[in-house]
């Protein structure tokens, strides 16, 4: 079992960019061919607008464009990559890319997602198991990058990642795919 333990960065294109008063941590492993994920979004979480819960959740499109947790994993060596989306409401998707923003198609052979939610006045945790058996092979090596989309109350937009490597925030850029798994 590999895994890492991480701490996001908010996106900040100008010095000027007012910065949130949050922290985002959490651990991304992988047992076996699964990818056991867990975000822990800690600080002014009254800034943040948090999608209800309902209930067991269910795959659902854009939710990127609310408050997201978002994983994007790559062969090694290889264009291809997937891109894992998870609503604090506890819907999700996953989708397949075959490079760079191309052919994105919604990954069929991941059914459901299982994912836990726990929200707080003082934090949101949200934990996740992608069964990766009929995506990957076991053996091969993946790339990693975490991110999250926190919208907030006032209506603004605050973009977290492992790493910015742009002066435009881009999960998708393969060289923020930092980890290694």
């Amino acid at each position: 079992m590999s895994g890492y333990t991480f701490m996001l960065q908010q996106f900040c294109p100008q010095a000027d960019t007012p910065r949130s008063c949050l922290a985002i941590t959490g651990t991304a492993r992988r047992q076996a061919n699964a990818l056991l994920l867990q975000y822990h979004v800690s600080g002014d979480i009254h800034e943040v607008h948090v999608p209800r819960q309902n209930g067991n959740g269910s795959r659902r499109h854009e939710l990127w464009k609310d408050s997201c947790f978002e994983t994007f994993f790559g062969l090694k060596g290889s264009d291809r990559y997937w891109e894992i989306n998870l609503s604090p409401s506890g819907d999700w998707n996953v989708y397949s890319f075959s490079s760079y923003r191309q052919e994105m198609t919604e990954e069929t052979a991941c059914r459901s997602l299982p994912c836990a939610v726990y929200a707080t006045r003082d934090d949101i945790w949200l934990d996740a198991i992608v069964d990766l058996r009929d995506i990957v092979r076991e053996d091969h090596p993946l790339d990693l990058g975490v991110s999250c989309v926190l919208r907030h109350h006032s209506g603004d937009i605050s973009l977290w990642s492992l790493w910015h490597p742009e002066d435009k925030a881009d999960f998708h850029h393969r060289s923020s795919f930092v980890l290694a798994l």
